[in-house]
């Protein structure tokens, strides 16, 4: 119908929108001010050029972020790992809340950091920094993918050890450290992440028990004899230490792609994957990224695992899941990885379909020609056609059905219940989070980050999600808040995100960047921090009305993230207990 300048009517003037002032905010940007300058600067690597197919780079995921008391001062500082030629930097918080980087080595680095812990190794009251190596950018078994410890001189000077740990060239996603055999000293889970030209071929990842003794440094690979089911898992994004039994045993969760969230129990130091009892290990996923909270105040502890959302070229659900398949196909001792996805054929009936076009798929297998001489018969050819039934045998199929980033409650008796986020936190890939009651009314929050610009071309990068800011209702519920309303304003390619206390104890919201630079958030709102010690696993907080909610200082939560040890005892806080690993309690005053 076209419009006539005749038909045109006045409009009624729009309602005026409420404006929100500064004063209204949550969080400040503050990286101006703290000066904390570094800008990650990635090594361009084409994944592409060895496996056509992939969604994704993993040669692009860092930088990760570590946060503690690294030279004894009081001060909360933290450690940012550099990409392949570019050293980690080490930033120590000075009196008046800025600070002052430095680099942790010098000359030619090779590794590509992947992710870092700072813990007490050897047991002498300051923090040691131990280094996870990883990306596709090397062969497999690469010696720049080993983990790397580097001891501390108690004033913020780190020497590597060489001989402290096992030798282990899986390339690698993330180290977690803890007590996970109640003998007084931190051990270390090491998550495998993925086998280089060989996606998606399994890897292993690893349990190292910590054997140091008289100031000798020792780590022993204990998987084998304590943790069996760790072998050949999966690829792992990420991981937790956690009690989710609440029998005072740290338990391990996983977090990875084509697989459940995963559920491993600690029976007395022996690891048994419990996963199949959980209620929800029939929801397999991209999961990246998991972070712990009583969310509903009710004394356990439940989990928030970040996952691929649902605004991408892939659609996932039970009934139509995306696959993978992996095998070297074509008899030419190179692996082969196929993806698909079911889309609606010419009649409008739903079937399974190779997810690239037929250009990349002859990039990765060249006899694919003879099969598909032309665009038109490989448009309409299902998978069923692309790998027959002699092909198959011997492949490896994976399958994802469950895309959207939930609540995991916890029920007891190791069983969950999984409740999707709100719309606002399905728009991207979630990496960074931050579990903390940032209003100060007693009840969870939680600010997530994510995005990733390493996907394949023809899919479109995701970079939809600029932070986001979800108040909880303290009982598993919560509410999306607007840029304008948080503060909060994470756009670029965000990975590592970790709270850290700044000067007079403010909370800082550090996030990291791929190639770009970090930003600090400073929570407005003053809060009563409280930082806690170096054997301290949990915290029992119990207010007015009765609600009790259980937290647990572990040492790395969420992807490529260590956030800082201390505890929010803001709000209608009646009292406070914190439990040490060897079982002593003490109160503290809200």
């Amino acid at each position: 119908m076209p419009l006539n300048y005749a038909d045109a009517v006045t409009a009624s003037p729009a309602a005026p929108q409420k404006s929100i002032s500064p004063p209204d905010l949550f969080f400040n940007e503050v990286t101006g001010d703290i000066k904390p300058l570094f800008k990650h600067q990635e090594t361009f690597f084409y994944d592409y050029a060895f496996q056509p197919l992939l969604q994704q780079k993993y040669s692009k995921e860092g930088p990760f972020t570590s946060t503690g008391d690294i030279n004894g001062d009081g001060l909360e500082d933290f450690f940012i790992g550099g990409a392949f030629h570019q050293s980690g930097r080490v930033f120590l918080q000075q009196p008046d809340g800025s600070f002052s980087g430095k680099e942790l080595v010098t000359g030619v680095k090779n590794e590509e950091d992947l992710q870092s812990i700072l813990f007490d190794a050897d047991g002498d009251g300051d923090l040691d920094l131990l280094v996870a190596g990883g990306s596709t950018e090397f062969e497999t078994s690469s010696w720049f993918c080993r983990p790397r410890l580097y001891l501390n001189d108690g004033k913020g000077n780190f020497l590597p050890d060489s001989s402290a740990l096992p030798i282990n060239y899986t390339s690698k996603s993330c180290v977690k450290a803890i007590d996970y055999d109640n003998d007084g000293d931190l051990d270390l889970f090491i998550g495998g992440r993925c086998l280089p030209g060989k996606y998606p071929s399994p890897v292993s990842s690893f349990i190292y028990r910590n054997d140091s003794k008289n100031g000798q440094i020792k780590f022993t690979d204990v998987t084998s004899s304590i943790a069996k089911d760790l072998q050949n898992i999966g690829m792992i994004c990420d991981a937790i230490w956690t009690d989710f039994d609440n029998d005072g045993w740290p338990d391990l969760v996983l977090a990875g792609e084509w697989m459940p969230v995963t559920f491993l129990k600690n029976e007395k130091g022996v690891f048994k994957n419990v996963t199949a009892a959980s209620g929800i290990s029939d929801h397999t996923g991209w999961w990246n990224s998991i972070v712990a909270g009583d969310f509903d105040n009710d004394g356990d502890m439940d989990y928030i695992v970040g996952n691929m959302g649902q605004n991408s070229f892939y659609k996932a659900s039970a009934q139509y899941p995306v696959r993978v398949y992996g095998g070297d196909f074509d008899k030419n001792g190179i692996y082969d990885m196929i993806p698909s996805l079911y889309l609606p054929d010419r009649d409008g009936a739903m079937k399974e379909f190779p997810a690239e076009g037929r250009d990349d798929l002859l990039r990765q297998m060249t006899a694919m020609r003879k099969k598909f001489p032309d665009y038109k018969t490989y448009a309409l050819a299902t998978m069923d056609q692309v790998l027959g039934p002699e092909e198959r045998k011997g492949a490896l199929i994976l399958q994802a059905n469950d895309f959207q980033t939930c609540l995991l409650k916890n029920e007891g008796n190791g069983k969950f219940t999984r409740i999707p986020l709100p719309v606002q936190a399905q728009l991207s890939v979630i990496n960074g989070m931050v579990a903390e009651d940032f209003d100060g009314d007693g009840k969870l929050d939680v600010v997530l980050s994510g995005n990733d610009y390493g996907t394949e071309v023809t899919v479109g990068r995701y970079d939809a999600l600029n932070g986001l800011y979800l108040r909880g209702d303290g009982k598993g519920n919560f509410a999306a808040q607007s840029i304008l309303e948080s503060g909060l304003f994470l756009p670029g390619n965000e990975k590592a995100l970790v709270k850290l206390r700044g000067a007079g104890g403010k909370c800082l919201l550090a996030a990291g960047q791929n190639k770009g630079p970090l930003q600090v958030f400073e929570l407005k709102k003053d809060i009563h921090t409280v930082p806690l010690q170096a054997d301290d696993v949990s915290v029992l907080i119990t207010y007015r009305d009765g609600s009790v909610r259980k937290e647990e200082p572990v040492y790395g939560s969420s992807f490529l993230s260590q956030s800082g040890r201390f505890v929010n005892l803001d709000g209608p806080v009646v009292s406070v207990e914190i439990k040490s690993a060897g079982g002593k309690t003490r109160r503290v005053n809200p």
